[in-house]
């Protein structure tokens, strides 16, 4: 599974022809900030990946295309851990919602749910697709080291380099309920200690998954941008 994000050909292309709906008011800020979460694996996990999301103010630093998406700008948010993307950054809600996460240490890990209806007003149990995947830090030799104090364009172009450069991964998760996961090598050997530490959280997100869900649905209408023609 080269791109988690590639196989969203439907929700890439989804029209929603209802009426619009109220945008929604964005949630005030978050003074309190989250502990630093117990780094007990060495992959980087899900829930580490939210927790660092959660550990302090996003600032949008920035809106606009990304390699593999059509029709559909992204929305990048920082804070002083990670970057924070929101794949499907529209003012009306989709019926697919992605982040990816980038930490300078950590690596990268993608979360993808799909559902038959908009997304934030759902729970795991709705969803037909639920996956994700980690990645490690790309080698120096193939990419330069992620840097948090990058805007969105040029976070995007980094990370279709990165794409090009074949980074191994580890992934599972259900696809259209179907399960799926293992690594790809040489991070095979990682394919039954990433699956003990993360199958709970795909198979019941914990509470951050949908904070972030409302959080993201609640900047979009502010910070999304129409997509030239």
């Amino acid at each position: 599974m080269r791109q988690l994000l590639c196989v969203c050909l439907v929700a890439g292309c989804w029209v929603d022809k209802r009426p619009p709906l109220a945008s929604p008011q964005p949630l005030a800020a978050q003074p309190v900030r989250v502990a630093e979460p117990k780094r007990n694996s060495q992959l980087y996990a899900l829930d580490e990946a939210l927790a660092d999301v959660l550990s302090g103010p996003l600032e949008h630093i920035g809106t606009g295309p990304w390699f593999g998406l059509f029709r559909i700008n992204v929305c990048a948010y920082r804070n002083e851990r990670v970057i924070v993307v929101n794949m499907y950054c529209t003012t009306r809600e989709m019926k697919a919602f992605s982040i990816v996460v980038f930490s300078r240490e950590r690596g990268r890990v993608v979360i993808y749910a799909e559902a038959d209806q908009p997304i934030s007003g759902l729970s795991r149990a709705d969803y037909f697709t639920f996956k994700a995947e980690s990645e490690p830090p790309p080698p120096r030799e193939k990419l330069p080291p992620l840097s948090l104090a990058w805007q969105q364009a040029e976070l995007a172009a980094w990370d279709e380099k990165r794409y090009h450069a074949y980074i191994p991964a580890c992934y599972g998760g259900v696809e259209l309920r179907k399960p799926q996961g293992g690594c790809l090598q040489p991070l095979d050997k990682h394919a039954t200690a990433w699956k003990q530490r993360n199958q709970a959280f795909l198979d019941e997100p914990p509470d951050d998954w949908y904070r972030i869900i409302r959080e993201m649905r609640a900047r979009a209408p502010q910070h999304s941008k129409p997509v030239r023609p």
